[in-house]
């Protein structure tokens, strides 16, 4: 019976699905990955349409994870998935709950529907173990709710900036990664208290909660000896595809980062993080961040001069452009963006077409710049008045750099 690992959250699903993967891949186990980037079982690879497929799909690669001997998936589960009951059939044993911050809002109407849906995949009556980042007011009500409700349930929690059953102690951050001390309680395992010192080679403390969630998923299957394999696949860890992508040009010191960041929440911590980690690097810490990004078409409207102020606030200089308009007008999108980028008082210009919008940024860095590329991360395309076309902006930035 192959054990499902489920991980739901706003931000940080496709990242811990990733480290949850390489940690179990060092403890010498295959694992199937279904997600927003791809879905692999085994020597099989299948376009990710969707984060999470259907109920007809997820059970034929449940079926051919069995098939070829591969006895744990772990899974991105969406909130669209939870609300279709599309992974109703699908056995989740281990659960995370990341965070929880405003996106869909075109879809579920409110936050609190928002964070119902999210609390479906800890109603599901094969779970054994949920994992809760109780930093996020979500997550922390979610545990309150949980205590109360699931008597049975097994929960660990995460946490930077308080006790919990996987509590991290930041000891260094910067741009080429942090290192941290793991505390875990005495309650996991029944014993004493255990602490272990991590390392991670990605920058940000989104990061390390991702490495907490998964350090916790793994030892919530494996026991005490999976701390010290999740120890050394995280120190390891190069990343999933499209998520703080670091492309330099080292003659002219110019870096540029690709994100999939495409919330709020996610675009600060994205411009955040890259404020700090410039601040650590002696070549960096003058140069100034030249930010390029959209929003996507046929979604919540109301983030779009969230994202834009964001951008201003948190960046030197700002050109906006078009993400994957779908089938709205383009220049409607980024006038929607263009209220929040001109509130903030920021610098900024429009550029329509997204590669000449990054041959523009190009162009504007000078030595020291970062350039953050957001909102399309490992997306290899664009969608325009219903057309799907060949984009990705890894490829363009390395041309053009």
């Amino acid at each position: 019976m192959t054990e499902i690992f489920g991980i739901t959250g706003t931000n940080g699903k496709t990242t811990t699905a990733y480290m949850v993967s390489d940690i179990f891949k060092k403890a010498g186990k295959e694992c199937a990955l279904i997600g927003t980037v791809t879905h692999r079982i085994g020597n099989k690879t299948y376009e990710a349409i969707n984060t999470t497929p259907g109920r007809e799909t997820l059970g034929e690669y449940m079926k051919e994870a069995q098939r070829q001997g591969i006895d744990i998936m772990v899974m991105e589960v969406s909130s669209h998935a939870l609300a279709q009951g599309r992974t109703a059939d699908t056995p989740v044993k281990y659960a995370a709950f990341m965070n929880l911050t405003r996106d869909h809002l075109d879809y579920h109407k409110s936050m609190e529907d928002y964070y119902l849906t999210k609390k479906k995949l800890f109603d599901f009556k094969t779970l054994d173990s949920a994992i809760i980042n109780i930093d996020d007011a979500y997550g922390k009500r979610l545990f309150g709710e949980l205590k109360e409700e699931k008597k049975n349930l097994r929960i660990f929690t995460v946490s930077i900036y308080g006790e919990a059953d996987f509590a991290a102690h930041i000891k260094r951050e910067g741009f080429f990664g942090s290192e941290f001390d793991v505390t875990i309680g005495k309650s996991v395992f029944g014993d004493a208290e255990i602490a272990e010192k991590f390392s991670l080679k990605r920058p940000g403390r989104h990061h390390i909660y991702d490495a907490l969630a998964a350090a916790a998923l793994t030892a919530a299957y494996g026991g005490k000896e999976y701390v010290a394999v999740a120890k050394e696949a995280l120190a390891e860890f190069e990343g999933a595809p499209g998520r703080f992508e670091v492309i330099t040009n080292e003659k002219k010191h110019i870096a540029a980062i690709c994100d999939y960041a495409h919330t709020p929440d996610a675009l600060e911590n994205l411009l955040t993080t890259v404020r700090e980690v410039r601040d650590t690097d002696d070549n960096m810490k003058h140069g100034r961040i030249i930010t390029v990004f959209g929003c996507g078409g046929d979604r919540d409207r109301g983030k779009r001069s969230v994202m834009g102020r964001i951008a201003g606030e948190l960046s030197d200089y700002t050109i906006i452009t078009s993400d994957n308009p779908r089938s709205e007008d383009p220049l409607d999108i980024i006038a929607e963006i263009e209220e929040g980028v001109y509130a903030a008082g920021a610098e900024y210009s429009v550029t329509e077409d997204r590669r000449s919008a990054l041959s523009r940024a190009v162009m504007l860095a000078r030595p020291g710049d970062i350039i953050v590329a957001a909102g399309k991360g490992h997306e290899t395309y664009q969608i325009i008045a219903g057309q799907k076309k060949h984009f990705d902006d890894r490829e363009i930035l390395r041309e053009l750099l």
